[in-house]
């Protein structure tokens, strides 16, 4: 299943300065470390829209550095119009 992410936010971080893009891998990253394990299906859902971000985040860094074709990139992400 592809991971719906909004085509703005995609824009902005590949074409963002790298280093950009690396301080929001790291900030996701850090955040995701920092949450106690969810316990209702909200808090549920919450963590995994966070994860999804974060997925999505990688894959544009691979897709940059050239580690990730855009086919591959259109396997695993849906960019949508309107916010995910």
């Amino acid at each position: 299943m592809r991971i719906s992410f909004p085509k703005k936010m995609f824009q902005h971080f590949y074409t963002c300065p790298l280093e950009q893009l690396e301080e929001e891998l790291s900030r996701s990253s850090i955040r995701m470390k920092l949450q106690d394990s969810p316990k209702t299906d909200e808090d549920r859902a919450l963590y995994q829209n966070e994860l999804d971000r974060l997925s999505v985040l990688k894959y544009i860094n691979q897709l940059r550095k050239g580690k990730l074709s855009r086919e591959d990139f259109g396997l695993k992400v849906e960019l949508a119009d309107t916010p995910a």
